[in-house]
């Protein structure tokens, strides 16, 4: 059964160093109820309790049981990532599965585990904010937006990007996957006096809601509040309902930089967009956005999808196989 449900931050668990618990260090664990009624209709559940925090399921993707031939089922995770609260992304290198039997968690070879890395990037807009309040450190923030659409364009040659830059205009160049244009129209872009920061958030989103894709990403970078956008239309409110209320199952995925500079942030933003399920960060220099940049390309690049493949053995509802998967990972 496909669980539809927002992506949630979950609780740590931190575990001794023995036999039948993960290692100390980048280890995280997602743990699941299992149960096969009838052998052919298995169902899992998740517990968010005890989940490390830093996995990030995107629940309305595959999340399930499932039969395969005449002897296999499987738990199928189609799309997760492991991000810190320093918005680090996960590398994984290995996972481990464990049932609880005996009063113990036990690895059972018998059962398989499989990971693999989902190229799930499809159209990503970069909202880029262009007002004069960034002074000196404009050509430094154009130079660190040309490198994120080197690294995205790296990772995923099939990617298209858009743009939305604004001060006291909002401008745009269309989605395309011609990479050095892109880096060629951020280059020319020249600062102007204000803000108009959710205007330029509206079209971004705008320009995602016309663009059929499996994945859809948003980032958005400012340092200011907006000042110019008629807030009868243009708001965080009705920018997060739009996004809300798209009728495609993939949802618009949100990053959101915020430089503490001369233009002061809007107050209550980022906290807005973060308990909306965005990826925040606040850097308080424009060297510091070099590294979110940097940071906000892994985490758009790495997505996995998990299979762990077992018999048809039938378990009740009423006492389900508890599962353990360990990754060990790396930043």
């Amino acid at each position: 059964m496909k669980l539809f449900l927002k992506a949630l931050l979950l609780s740590v668990v931190i575990f001794g160093c023995d036999s039948s618990e993960p290692d100390a260090g980048n280890a995280f664990q997602i743990y699941l109820d299992f149960w096969n009624t009838t052998g052919r209709n298995p169902e899992i559940r998740f517990d968010e309790i005890k989940t490390s925090k830093e996995i990030k399921i995107d629940f309305s993707q595959t999340f399930e049981g499932q039969t395969e031939g005449n002897q296999l089922t499987k738990v199928v995770i189609d799309n997760f990532k492991i991000v810190d609260n320093q918005n680090n992304n996960y590398n994984i290198g290995a996972i481990k599965a464990y049932e609880f039997r005996n009063n113990n968690w036990k690895e059972d070879v018998e059962f398989t585990m499989d990971f693999t890395q989902t190229q799930d990037v499809g159209v990503v807009v970069l909202v880029l904010d262009r007002s004069e309040s960034l002074g000196n450190d404009f050509s430094k923030i154009k130079e660190y937006a040309m490198n994120f659409i080197d690294q995205t364009f790296t990772t995923h040659p099939e990617v298209k990007m858009g743009i939305v830059d604004f001060s006291t205009d909002v401008h745009t160049y269309p989605i395309s996957n011609d990479r050095e244009a892109l880096k060629s129209y951020i280059s020319n872009l020249k600062s102007d006096r204000f803000t108009a920061l959710y205007q330029a958030m509206d079209e971004g989103v705008e320009m995602l809601l016309r663009y059929p894709a499996q994945s859809r990403i948003l980032v958005t970078f400012t340092d200011g509040t907006d000042n110019m956008s008629d807030q009868n239309y243009y708001n965080v409110e009705n920018i997060l309902a739009k996004i809300k209320n798209d009728k495609n199952t993939n949802k618009i995925r949100g990053f959101f930089i915020g430089l503490e500079g001369k233009g002061g942030l809007e107050t209550g933003l980022p906290s807005k967009l973060a308990s909306s399920g965005w990826i925040v960060s606040i850097p308080t220099s424009a060297t510091q956005v070099k590294d979110v940049f940097e940071k906000f390309g892994r985490l758009i690049s790495n997505v996995y999808h998990l299979t762990y493949i077992r018999n048809q053995q039938v378990i009740p509802r009423t006492t389900p196989v508890k599962l353990r998967f360990d990754i060990q990972a790396l930043r």
